[in-house]
């Protein structure tokens, strides 16, 4: 047997790969990956990309989590930084929880000004909360002039999105506004969020 044939037949043997000699004065050998072999290998590789992926998600969806479990976990001053730094890259639904906590001076002294200028910024990014929140702000007049006007705009809106918690108030505040004032209130929200 030949020096040539016996390497090929030891890489023949080999579980993963197949030989070739190419027929020239120098032979070579050149392997390329066995097709069953291949389509194992890019399975698994497959199947552990997505299983990283599927748990990388999983690990920022619990991140994305913590404040809120943080915040009804009594932690305050923990949710307050976490949803501190949510807010920094624009989370509404962070943007509205500072406001609360503000709102009810938790992890901060409470200042309903500072709250309803949290819950603005919020309630300008289409979150519900905020609008119902702001709404309820401008309905006391805490924090904000007392204006039941806005008051309903904010409301409707926050109505308008789904929000049920803002009907009670905006059924409330209707009782407090002539029709045309909510007319008024309805064309001033639409100008407000364009």
């Amino acid at each position: 047997m030949s020096g040539n044939a016996r390497r090929t037949d030891k890489i023949a043997k080999l579980p993963n790969v197949v030989a070739v000699v190419a027929s020239s004065a120098s032979p070579s050998l050149m392997l390329e990956p066995r097709p069953a072999a291949w389509r194992r290998k890019i399975g698994l590789c497959f199947g552990a990309t997505v299983f990283i992926a599927v748990l990388s998600g999983l690990v920022i969806w619990r991140n994305e989590q913590d404040g809120f479990h943080q915040f009804r976990g009594g932690n305050y001053d923990a949710s307050f930084k976490t949803f501190t730094r949510h807010a920094a890259s624009g989370d509404s639904a962070a943007i509205n929880f500072i406001g609360i906590h503000y709102y009810l001076g938790v992890a901060v002294d409470r200042d309903y000004i500072v709250a309803a200028q949290w819950f603005e910024r919020a309630a300008r990014s289409d979150n519900a909360d905020a609008q119902r929140n702001l709404g309820v702000l401008y309905w006391r007049g805490w924090g904000v002039p007392r204006d039941n006007v806005k008051a309903y705009g904010w409301l409707y809106q926050a109505t308008s999105l789904g929000n049920h918690g803002a009907r009670e108030y905006l059924k409330a505040v209707n009782q407090l506004i002539t029709p045309n004032q909510t007319l008024q209130a309805r064309r001033w929200i639409a100008a407000q969020l364009r």
